[in-house]
């Protein structure tokens, strides 16, 4: 997949800075604006030392956050101009960035482009102001369209991001955000069904007004409809959340489904490198004591033994349409009989197929697939 030199490595680079926090949000970011040159400077000493040991030529970066499209030109560039000191970046394939619709524009989009993105991730969730409100989401369905549209019209690649089972979102609302996603044709779109069992504001709210929210089976009829609309209009379902337009597949996300390596820097950022996973510090403080005493911020580091990493690599590559080859998955039954019952239940109900030696879930496997991979553990 990399055309780059031989152990070319992906990069995730999380900005952690919002200027408010969403309803559904449970990653690590602040609102505290005042904390982040001295974090990115951080960030950019975390890159230089990481640079020395690897070797490796980057394939793809992904600036995540957090809202990285809030972080103001200068420092940006500096870490961009760190990126390329300390890596090269002559084999990147794509470069990534996260957007919020209302800091796009075409000055922001140029700064970009002369930076070496070529790829941007837009938070739309949804095209109703109603339902935007209740996400306090920062921008409305008007700003969103912009977004997309500048940022097409810019040249980049784009992807946006959807929710469904939100709030005040009936079939009908779905049916119409679906229909501007296809009228506005974006390269990829990622369609994701809100977690109702992690705690953020939005579980609260379910608490107070259940009556807002659809039931597990309307939930479960929108992320179908979404994915007959998407791929009758070109789109390939290539991943429980994702689809592409042929030649668009996210190839950072790629990595880490097909376990290839992914450097991390930043607050919380993962990484990982053959069996090895790794996890920087949490809490800020910590992040910012270790970097600027010159130490790794790493959390905790472990290696995969031989079960785990067969394990994993089935719960992730049945996350792809490409599935998993059917000795991968008869292993991981020896291993876990409970798994194999469970499978078998999913390939006698149609949730599963098993052809030509390989091991795929359908559409409406992969909505009730949580229940399978938790039998792998």
């Amino acid at each position: 997949m990399d055309r780059g030199r031989r152990g070319a490595a992906g990069l995730y680079l999380h900005l952690p800075f919002c200027a408010t926090r969403c309803a559904y949000c449970t990653f690590v970011t602040s609102t505290d604006l005042a904390w982040l040159p001295r974090t990115l400077a951080a960030t950019a000493r975390e890159l230089e030392r990481l640079a020395r040991p690897t070797g490796r030529p980057l394939a793809t970066v992904y600036l995540g956050g957090g809202t990285p499209s809030l972080v103001p030109g200068q420092h940006l560039e500096h870490l961009f101009g760190t990126l390329r000191r300390s890596f090269g970046m002559a084999d990147v394939q794509e470069c990534t960035i996260e957007a919020n619709p209302d800091d796009v524009s075409p000055e922001l989009l140029a700064l970009w482009r002369r930076l070496g993105v070529t790829r941007v991730s837009i938070g739309v969730q949804a095209f109703h102001d109603r339902v935007l409100q209740l996400l306090n989401r920062r921008h409305d369905a008007a700003a969103a369209r912009r977004a997309v549209e500048l940022a097409l019209a810019a040249g980049f690649a784009v992807s946006l991001d959807l929710m469904l089972g939100l709030p005040g979102m009936a079939m009908a609302e779905l049916e119409a955000s679906l229909a501007e996603v296809v009228r506005l044709r974006p390269h990829h779109v990622s369609v994701y069904l809100l977690e109702m069992d992690k705690p953020h504001a939005l579980v609260r709210l379910a608490d107070r007004r259940p009556d807002l929210f659809p039931d597990a089976d309307a939930a479960a009829a929108q992320y179908l409809a979404a994915g007959r609309t998407l791929v009758a209009a070109g789109y390939r379902h290539y991943e429980i959340s994702n689809f592409a337009r042929p030649g668009f597949q996210a190839r950072h996300n790629l990595r880490y489904w097909l376990g290839q390596p992914v450097l991390a820097a930043g607050l919380a950022a993962h990484g990982q490198a053959g069996r090895r996973r790794w996890a920087n510090h949490a809490e800020l403080p910590a992040y910012l004591d270790a970097v600027e005493a010159g130490r790794p911020p790493i959390a905790w580091s472990r290696r995969l033994g031989d079960d785990e990493a067969r394990k994993e690599r089935v719960m992730l590559g049945l996350r792809l349409a490409r599935g998993v080859s059917q000795d991968d998955a008869a292993e991981c039954g020896r291993m876990a009989p409970e798994f194999r019952a469970k499978l078998d239940d999913f390939l006698a109900l149609s949730l599963a197929r098993e052809r030509a030696g390989v091991v795929r879930l359908t559409p409406r496997g992969w909505l009730v697939s949580n229940e399978l991979m938790a039998a792998l553990w």
